[in-house]
């Protein structure tokens, strides 16, 4: 039998587990065409979100054209154009003829910016005229009123837009022209949160343009209920002690909850035992370790010594004792190692609390790396 447990893709459905008041939040936000925001660390359950709920809206009656752009592999201003521009025209015209139709009503010239084929991000260095840069950026309102629909713009990985030359430059241009839009809504979403931050809290762009999502742990009672009803489905049985302790071996992150529930389960034949569990985790911990490794092998003694700190609870970094503890420099020392680790996306900071970004990574890093 298939395994009833999910990681290599998004959930929906009876798949799709607690987040009630995300979802309920992300629901009334599109329905009032509200923007929406989104950042947190890769398979943290943003995609099955935004998939659950645009399902939801859909079975309630809301009509709404989605265009998915992702900004994976953006590197220049052409390049964001380009998929703006192309993207649109792939979701709303069902034929060549159609596309050259909505082109000329636009401008006629803006095929021309771009030339022949698709625009890769290597040869997109030239500079496109602002007015072409903003007739393409306010195509979603054009769309919106030619094919009477609301269009949800979901740009992701938007974090990527702070490695162009140019950044600031296109960063105001789409907050100036975004936010003149009253007939589109957009869900912004980013896996590197603190790339994320510095674009909108410390740079602050886009100020009051959008609702935060923040994406709770998915609680222990809704995650443990689904891993004993995803057992029974095979008539295989697990505890809820062990249903429990799957859950927090992981730390109850989605991804790794689903991948360690798939291990356990194809190692189970009736009954999942200890021995079973903690075999199957040993194996999810061996899966990520090269990866793992590939992270530690690019950080410094200093770096190392940091998060070291950081998993000893350390407070007060900069002080005296606790420098001399983990060898550090000064206090300037310090604050560069914080930077740095921000900027690798291995630590981020909560409300005051220095955070792992991924939790398998700190389980691995105590266990293993350090053998604590």
């Amino acid at each position: 039998m298939d395994s009833p447990f999910t990681y290599n893709t998004y959930v929906t459905g009876t798949d799709f587990i607690s987040r009630h008041q995300e979802l309920d939040l992300f629901i009334n936000l599109v329905r009032q065409k509200q923007h929406i925001l989104i950042y947190e660390p890769p398979k943290s359950g943003k995609h099955s979100l935004i998939q659950q709920g645009l399902i939801k809206l859909r079975q309630e009656g809301y009509s709404y054209t989605v265009c998915k752009i992702n900004l994976f592999n953006v590197r220049t201003q052409k390049h964001l154009l380009y998929k703006v521009f192309d993207s649109l025209l792939d979701t709303f015209c069902s034929s060549p003829q159609e596309r050259e139709e909505v082109i000329a009503e636009i401008n006629s010239g803006i095929a021309g910016v771009f030339g022949e084929g698709e625009v890769k991000y290597e040869t997109a260095t030239d500079p496109i005229p602002d007015a072409i840069a903003e007739q393409i950026l306010n195509m979603p309102e054009f769309m919106a009123n030619k094919y009477n629909t609301n269009p949800v713009i979901y740009l992701e990985e938007f974090q990527e837009l702070l490695l162009l030359d140019d950044n600031y430059y296109v960063l105001k241009l789409l907050e100036k022209i975004l936010q003149s839009h009253t007939a589109s809504t957009y869900i912004i979403t980013g896996s590197q949160v603190n790339a994320m931050k510095e674009i909108f809290e410390v740079q602050r762009f886009f100020y009051n343009f959008a609702e935060r999502i923040k994406l709770g742990r998915i609680d222990k009672k809704s995650f443990t209920d689904f891993i004993i009803r995803s057992f029974l489905k095979a008539g295989r049985v697990v505890s809820k002690e062990l249903a429990d302790k799957t859950y927090e071996l992981t730390d109850g992150h989605p991804w790794y909850t689903q991948q360690l529930g798939d291990i356990s389960f194809l190692l189970t034949r009736g009954f999942l035992t200890d021995q079973i569990l903690m075999q199957s985790f040993t194996s999810l911990i061996e899966l990520h370790s090269y990866r793992f490794l590939t992270v530690t092998g690019r950080l410094s003694r200093f770096q190392i010594n940091f998060l070291k700190a950081i998993l000893d609870d350390a407070e007060k970094l900069s002080s005296a004792e606790v420098m001399l503890r983990y060898g550090f420099n000064s206090s300037a020392n310090v604050n560069r190692l914080k930077e740095a680790l921000q900027k690798k996306e291995i630590l981020t900071q909560e409300k005051g609390k220095w955070e792992f970004l991924d939790p398998l990574f700190k389980t691995w890093l105590k266990n293993v790396y350090f053998e604590l």
